[in-house]
């Protein structure tokens, strides 16, 4: 009998490094070891050449040695980056098993051509970017595993394989092409019972999964490529979400839509827009990861019912924030907050907020306490409205509409003015139209030609009018209140341009928008279904009682004042009275 172990143990000489004894068939790993049958002939053997580094003659005398293997069925390699092949690899074209992983390959050699015996391939981490057309030789070719790659193609030709059983198409670096054409032939392989390993190829083809859906995920796994991906089933799409593993992008399916997605401790400090594109997403965890910040598109995700942010970097949340109205559940525990994020005061559905262990102010600690209906108040008032100045291209200048925006954009209440001359050369219609829904309020500076002659003036207010958004008129020196009533203006919700006291006259404004935004909710849309007649009436009768009060304490003050009087004219005659000097008598 001939003892091939006698062979390692020159191979070990060769290499200057022991080499271990594993019987475990399945064994993958690319690592100087050895198996051996009963009859000591040699099986496997497995080299890490990137350790081993050795020189043309050393390899050269290890490709002696291996000559010597009669019985050798599973070659496992791991080569240095563009090492190329020993010569000696040729001599190993009966082996059934072949793996090469780890080694950087872009190209297969042209001897492989020759292993017309090969069962099993493992090509695992490399950077190889199509696989050649002579793997069709491979007729006894059951298992293939290109994971890792850079494989976006699925060649037609594996149908023609009739042994194949499993194929592995995985990869950190998603590039799988989603084309009608790769779908096509992976949808062949499925019906020929061939096991795919992959879970872009789980989510479109198992689970239906839009082909736009399936991209979102692919855009995560680029932020940080070592996270895995999970794909699993739901019965309904409302069932509590279940903890898979850290470091995975857990994807959850039903219904053919992806309703939950669990990205715990993947290292992510970005999240890509394409996000949005999960539209029917109900659940997100975002927790343990090194975000500062969340795309606007985020807003888009309207299904969303929870939402678990712990344990970031987070001090603010995007704009578009506030379009979640659906949200139930908000976790923000452990982040930079210093502040209740004041994009929360339209999220209606809100039941649990969770802002512990952030580095909150005082007041806003304590405010944080309270129940969600106290916070959503407190927050409305506080956020910022976008102003629409409607006014007549020729009072642009007497009236300093500019200076205006200038000084109302500065202000904390106010996050953007918009105003006609910022698109005077674009289609001033559709942009009056995309401007004007996107505000709150509408600022009207009424005169002459604004009232009587502007078409754009009346677009801009039939559009208030449309979108139910509320409009103070600001009135003009060259008109009066009498006039505004031909646009169903009045001087109730109006105030008067003052060019004497300019800085006076803004300061005023803002402070009549500011009291103005906290008596009214103009954020909300449903509120202003109501009719903006409603509104109007609202803020009227405000003013009614705050006029009525004013009155009632000028009415005390005179007759406090006409008592006064009285008392003084009856002390008067008193002293009169008392100091009285006698006539003399003749």
């Amino acid at each position: 009998m001939n003892d091939e172990t006698q062979i390692i143990g020159e191979i070990e000489k060769i290499c200057g490094t022991k080499f271990r004894i594993l019987n475990m068939p399945m064994h993958a790993k690319p690592e100087n070891y050895y198996t051996f049958d009963n009859e000591r002939s040699i099986l496997t053997l497995g080299f890490d050449f990137a350790i081993l580094n050795l020189d043309d003659h050393k390899l050269k005398l290890v490709g002696e040695q291996i000559r010597k293997l009669k019985k050798i069925q599973k070659f496992v390699a791991k080569f240095p980056k563009d090492a190329g092949f020993p010569r000696w690899f040729g001599d190993l074209k009966n082996i059934k098993t072949l793996i090469i992983k780890h080694s950087g390959l872009t190209v297969l050699p042209e001897v492989l051509k020759d292993f017309k015996n090969l069962e099993r391939i493992n090509l695992e981490d490399n950077e190889l970017e199509v696989l050649p057309e002579w793997f069709k030789k491979f007729s006894n070719l059951s298992h293939l595993n290109v994971a890792d790659n850079n494989i976006a193609r699925v060649p037609n030709w594996l149908l023609s394989l009739p042994l194949l059983k499993a194929l592995d198409f995985d990869s950190k670096r998603p590039v799988l092409a989603l084309d009608d054409e790769n779908i096509t032939v992976i949808k062949q392989l499925l019906v020929k019972k061939v096991e795919i390993t992959s879970w872009e190829v789980d989510l479109f083809v198992k689970y239906n999964v839009p082909r736009t859906q399936v991209e979102a995920v692919m855009d995560i796994k680029r932020v940080n490529p070592r996270n895995s991906v999970k794909v699993d089933g739901m019965n309904t799409p409302d069932e509590p979400y279940v903890y898979a593993f850290d470091r995975y992008i857990h994807v959850r399916v039903c219904d053919g839509t992806i309703r939950q997605l669990g990205l715990i401790v993947c290292s992510l400090a970005e999240l890509p827009e394409s996000i949005a594109r999960i539209y029917n997403l109900n659940y997100l965890s975002l927790r343990d990861n090194k975000l500062k910040s969340l795309p606007n598109t985020i807003g888009n995700l309207k299904e969303l019912k929870e939402i678990d942010l712990s344990n970031n970097l987070f001090s603010k949340l995007p704009d578009s924030f506030v379009n979640l109205t659906g949200i139930r559940k908000l976790n923000l525990d452990n982040n930079q907050f210093t502040e209740i994020p004041v994009e929360l005061w339209n999220l209606k559905e809100l039941t649990a907020l969770n802002l512990t262990n952030n580095p909150l102010t005082n007041e806003e600690a304590i405010i944080a306490q309270k129940v969600p209906d106290l916070i959503r108040e407190h927050l409305r008032k506080k956020a910022t409205i976008k102003v629409f100045i409607s006014h007549a291209v020729l009072d642009f200048t007497p009236y300093r509409v500019g200076d205006i925006v200038k000084y109302l954009e500065k202000q904390k209440e106010i996050s953007q003015v918009f105003f006609c001359e910022e698109n005077l050369a674009g289609n001033i219609d559709q942009w009056m139209l995309d401007a004007v829904q996107k505000c709150q309020l509408v600022l009207f500076i009424a005169t002459k030609k604004s009232v009587y002659n502007s078409p754009d003036c009346d677009n801009e207010l039939q559009l208030a009018n449309k979108f139910s958004i509320p409009v103070i008129p600001i009135k003009g020196m060259d008109i009066d209140w009498s006039d505004l009533a031909t646009k169903q203006l009045s001087r109730e919700l109006g105030t008067e341009f003052d060019n004497k006291d300019f800085d006076a006259f803004c300061a005023n404004l803002y402070k009549y928008i500011e009291n103005f935004k906290h008596e009214i909710n103009v954020m909300d849309k449903e509120d202003r279904k109501t009719g903006i007649v409603d509104v109007y009436e609202r803020f009227r009768l405000m003013l009614d009682d705050r006029l009525k009060e004013i009155h009632k304490k000028i009415d005390d003050l005179t007759t406090k004042t006409s008592q006064s009087i009285t008392d003084l004219e009856a002390k008067i005659e008193d002293i009169k009275k008392r100091t009285q000097i006698p006539s003399p008598n003749f």
